[in-house]
């Protein structure tokens, strides 16, 4: 996979520049974790990347468009999982078949299959995210743009997705841009993790975590030490 490259982008709302003349790489294929103060610029650097946001300078690597998993599902609730998920094959797969044997695999790696044809208001909200998470998975990008989207979550229910989430990217690796507020969301998920700060943004601190994503405890020393170093950057 191609590393997804900003250089020199700048972007903003209005008069306010969020980004300016601002530089970041993410590596292809891995999990890079974006932390920093609400309202900082997080969701403004999804949103470039997404094509989203209007900007000067280059984005490289992302040509191909990217799949979003946003902090609400976003699913279209008069309508079954199985067309909410329909829709977002239609433009790449012509074959209904083909698409219909797509979705119920994908529904059945998300450990969501048997709830395929009740629609959105149905489901809980873990199935929901679910359901999202299938949608942004059954899409054909090599980029997966994340956006607290377990922020709502309790703590058991949060961590059973994210091992739904890992699962799901062992089998269909993408490079992934993660953002979140939650220390040890970034501790399970990050391969690389990212601090952001300033006005306009900058990187304040990076790091990467070595430990295999899949067999990581908390209590770990390593971990323990990177905690404490994320609070005390999250705080200042």
């Amino acid at each position: 996979m191609k590393d997804v490259v900003l250089s020199s982008v700048t972007a903003g709302y209005g008069e306010k520049r969020v980004l300016d003349a601002f530089d970041l790489t993410f590596v292809g294929g891995e999990v890079t974790v974006v932390m920093g103060s609400s309202g900082v610029g997080k969701t403004t650097l999804l949103n470039v990347l997404a094509g989203l946001l209007p900007h000067t300078g280059e984005v490289s690597g992302a040509e191909g468009g990217v799949s979003y998993i946003f902090q609400k599902d976003r699913l279209i609730p008069q309508i079954s999982v199985y067309k909410n998920l329909d829709l977002v094959l239609r433009a790449v797969q012509r074959d209904k078949k083909k698409r219909r044997a797509d979705i119920e695999e994908m529904l059945e790696r998300a450990e969501i299959l048997s709830e395929m044809e009740k629609r959105p208001t149905e489901l809980s909200g873990g199935q929901a995210l679910r359901v999202a998470m299938a949608r942004a998975f059954l899409y054909p990008s090599e980029i997966l743009l994340m956006d607290e989207p377990f922020r709502a979550l309790d703590l058991g229910l949060k961590l059973r997705l994210m091992r739904v989430l890992g699962k799901l990217l062992s089998e269909s690796p993408r490079t992934v841009v993660y953002i979140t507020h939650d220390i040890d969301e970034c501790l399970l998920a990050a391969d690389r993790w990212v601090v952001l700060g300033g006005e306009p943004v900058s990187v304040v601190e990076e790091g990467r975590i070595d430990i295999p994503r899949g067999g990581r405890d908390l209590a770990c020393p390593e971990l323990a030490s990177l905690r404490a170093t994320l609070t005390r950057l999250l705080s200042e």
